[in-house]
């Protein structure tokens, strides 16, 4: 019997240790397999390389086979739905990351054009303008029109901004609050989840209106604000654009989360904003207490001056007890002289952490003195004018904002979750390209992925699906992507890297693996 168990015992110990070569070795950093996809649709061939969930940290040699297969298929387009960077909080690390995604998607861009969406990667400033000097086109809740030999629609979803029929829809925190027996205006939430918004958005003519508040430019907002515990995120937003669907703004909250400093800060989402400590107002609220929130943004038009002729857009900001007097000097100031800079939009309340969030007193104010907004946000009902979300799903945002294309033109939905196919299917759509599920990362025989955290389930892992619809070809074909990289843990078990090669259109004289 012990000579029995001990054979087991090994047996059990040699099992594990070649899963564990496998897992941690050998398919996250050898193996890549390829898909070949076609998907008959009325329009001329077209090729496209579809790449996903790259989480890059560091240049490997599993990057460098991916470019040169990459170029051996000979793609009339590269597109990559999401997560090209291992996401990290620090600012060092994420610097020498981005080093090697720049470095990766320059090479890349040789062989076609590439065209992405933001994943759940892709939400900082600096992020966006690497991928941008890469020469990846970053598609945000839009289309734009591809003609070869024929057009094709290609619609963007960005995963930053807005929500899907059928997917995960997250209950918006904003609603009236109590505090001290008095309603107001605030939020809540029993935990940090992600970010919320309501923007100042009264009387919208359509999905894609930018008349109103989104030709300010330049103006101040003034907001009281309190918190009931150090976990919930407060805090204004102004320039933004996040309603029609972009992932653009400037701000200044308070956080205590992951990457937050703890102290009401000036932050830019989809552009960078320059002042290092300077963002900073070192001011730390404590629960209970209400603050007054002032920022004030100042835009130099572009034949003005700044870098090289351009514009510029500065931030200053200020927090102080609202019961005490109001500061001389601004606290916190920045600049953004980037291509992305924000130059109009409008403002908001923005939260974010677990617990009571109260706010009052929001007025928007033109610099030339003007009351542009005036919300007490006291009373029992929610203020008039604010808005919680977006004006539409991600998809009608999106269709909304494309170039017009002939009735009968194919599309072709590139989104990180692969959820929209749902809604897709719905609006008679041909195709969706999607990501984000890595195929389980973690799969076991004849069970498959133990998850894929997204919410059509973990039978929608990897591959071809087809949905009814009434789109001329009677279906609409979601294609996953298992793709390359790995997030939470650095494993892949039963579940190497992939990357397709999916020929749209009519048939045409290729050779296919």
């Amino acid at each position: 019997m012990t000579r029995r168990r001990g054979l087991l015992l090994a047996a059990a110990g040699l099992i594990l240790a070649v899963g564990l070569a496998d897992g941690l070795w050998l398919e996250p950093r050898v193996l890549l397999f390829r898909d070949d996809v076609r998907i008959h649709l009325e329009a001329p061939p077209l090729r496209i390389v579809h790449l996903s969930d790259l989480h890059i940290g560091r240049d490997r040699p599993l990057l460098h086979r991916l470019l040169q297969e990459t170029a051996d298929a000979k793609p009339d387009l590269i597109v990559i739905t999401g997560d090209f960077v291992q996401d990290t909080p620090s600012k060092g690390a994420m610097a020498g990351r981005l080093t090697a995604v720049s470095a990766f998607l320059a090479t890349l861009r040789r062989t076609a054009p590439i065209v992405g969406v933001q994943g759940h990667s892709e939400h900082q400033g600096d992020v966006i303008n690497a991928l941008d000097r890469s020469g990846v086109e970053l598609l945000s809740n839009e289309g734009r029109r591809i003609d070869h030999g024929g057009s094709v629609l290609l619609l963007g979803l960005n995963q930053q901004v807005g929500e899907d029929v059928g997917g995960f829809r997250w209950q918006s925190p904003f609603q009236v609050v109590r505090w001290n027996g008095q309603p107001v205006w605030g939020a809540f939430r029993e935990r940090p989840f992600r970010n919320f918004y309501s923007h100042w958005d009264p009387a919208p003519l359509s999905l894609t209106d930018t008349s109103g508040p989104f030709v300010w430019s330049g103006y101040e907002v003034v907001c009281d604000t309190l918190i009931d515990n150090r976990n919930a995120g407060t805090g204004i937003v102004v320039h933004s654009r996040f309603v029609l669907g972009e992932d653009r703004m400037y701000s200044l909250t308070y956080g205590s989360g992951r990457g937050m400093l703890g102290t009401f800060s000036l932050w830019a989402r989809g552009t960078e904003v320059e002042g290092g400590a300077k963002l900073d107002t070192h001011v730390t609220p404590k629960p209970g207490v209400w603050y007054r929130m002032r920022v004030r943004v100042e835009v130099t038009p572009e034949s003005v001056g700044g870098v090289g002729g351009g514009g510029v857009v500065r931030l200053l900001a200020k927090v102080w007890p609202a019961d005490g007097p109001e500061p001389q000097e601004w606290q916190a100031r920045g600049e953004d002289r980037s291509a992305h800079r924000v130059q109009a939009g409008t403002a908001g309340l923005w939260t974010w952490g677990g617990g009571t969030v109260g706010y009052r007193n929001f007025k928007v104010m033109g610099l030339d003195g003007s009351l542009l907004v005036d919300a007490p946000m006291t009373g029992a009902q929610k203020p008039e004018g604010f808005r919680e979300g977006t004006r539409g799903t991600r998809l009608a945002l999106a269709l909304a904002r494309s170039p017009w294309v002939p009735p009968g033109t194919p599309t072709v939905v590139l989104s990180h979750t692969p959820a929209v196919a749902l809604e897709a299917a719905q609006r008679g759509l041909e195709v969706v390209l999607a990501g984000h599920t890595h195929g389980g990362q973690i799969r076991l025989p004849l069970l498959g992925a133990l998850t894929t955290r997204d919410a059509l389930g973990p039978y929608y892992d990897e591959g071809r699906f087809q949905f009814p619809s009434p789109s001329l070809r009677g279906l609409t074909t979601l294609y996953i992507n298992a793709g390359v990289g790995t997030s939470v843990l650095p494993i892949r078990f039963f579940c190497p890297p992939r990357f397709a090669v999916i020929e749209l259109g009519r048939d045409r004289a290729s050779s296919m693996r």
